[in-house]
């Protein structure tokens, strides 16, 4: 039976899959990667508020260079989704 983190981390896999299918969030390895403490925006890959206690990735999209923020897990979860299957 799966653990609650393992249904967490199952549900943010497939919500960001979801998000890139429909073009919300891009496929890219970024080439730069900003890091500081948060700033209350919401992360594009959870839509939960990164806390000034947590800290925030930065990437700009190289579609239209917006700035994307996310949590450090669901960073890596969008990282790993982008890689060539």
């Amino acid at each position: 039976m799966p653990t609650e983190w393992q249904s967490r981390d199952t549900a943010l896999r497939l919500r960001v899959r979801e998000r890139i299918e429909n073009g919300r969030l891009p496929v890219m390895l970024p080439s730069q990667i900003a890091g500081g403490y948060g700033s209350g925006r919401a992360c594009a890959a959870c839509d939960d508020p990164i806390t000034s206690s947590q800290v925030e990735y930065e990437v700009n999209d190289e579609r239209n260079g917006n700035r994307l923020s996310f949590h450090l897990g669901c960073h890596v979860v969008w990282q790993l989704e982008c890689l060539p299957k």
